[in-house]
């Protein structure tokens, strides 16, 4: 008798336990980014809460490539309690429609895993005329320096003025022609590297502009430094 009681006294607690569980609800699973121009950086928020009676943990939140970073909320949120995950999208080197996506997986057996999809249209106002900003130098000798053009079309419909470039290389140096680019007109930018170390080398730099839109340009100069023969 004294052990059937106590089954009896023991199972709203059994089934409290049972019961108990974490559920996760994100406030949006899609985010329209809107239209970016190629080299910038745009960040967005979503919100987690967990309305379950139970703890909720953080598994794992997961870009689908490197452009797309976040910042990690808490690993835990207790019943009711929420947190922000910020999602940042490096939109340099696309063009036209980018669709990339954040994977969050939690403790959560109804919805282990949660996909956030990122749209954004991606434009340029100078695009180059070859449709890649990557230059590719090619075998450079130690010591020894190669040029490359590349060629850009001002898509604007404004004049824009090319006021030098970026770069954290001083061995990468850059000449464009003219200054000023009409809109439909077009810029001859010579890049030139000099090779300083054996081995493969790509070198992100950005043209600088006087464009509200997209002040810098992105371009990725790439070559292999090589002994002289």
């Amino acid at each position: 008798m004294k052990r059937t009681l106590s089954l009896v006294s023991a199972l709203p607690i059994i089934i409290t336990a049972v019961l108990a569980q974490p559920n996760l609800v994100v406030n949006r699973e899609k985010i329209d980014l809107g239209v970016l121009y190629n080299g910038t950086v745009t960040a967005a928020d979503i919100k987690l809460t967990n309305i379950g009676t139970d703890t909720l943990r953080i598994v794992s939140i997961q870009p689908s490539c490197g452009c797309t970073t976040v910042k990690h909320p808490k690993s835990a949120l207790a019943p009711g309690e929420s947190d922000v995950v910020r999602v940042e999208f490096n939109s340099t080197g696309f063009r036209g429609r980018a669709t990339k996506y954040v994977n969050i997986t939690t403790n959560d057996p109804s919805k282990s895993y949660v996909t956030i999809t990122l749209n954004a249209e991606v434009k340029e106002e100078l695009q180059p005329t070859t449709n890649s900003s990557v230059l590719w130098l090619g075998t450079v000798p130690l010591g020894k320096s190669a040029s490359e053009k590349l060629t850009f079309k001002n898509l604007s419909g404004a004049t824009l003025r090319v006021k030098g470039i970026a770069t954290k290389n001083p061995a990468i140096t850059a000449k464009f022609e003219p200054e000023a680019v009409k809109p439909s007109g077009e810029v001859t930018v010579t890049f030139t590297v000099r090779s300083q170390k054996e081995g493969y080398v790509s070198e992100e730099l950005f043209l600088e502009t006087d464009s509200k839109n997209q002040p810098r340009v992105p371009v990725r100069v790439s070559f292999v430094g090589v002994k002289p023969s």
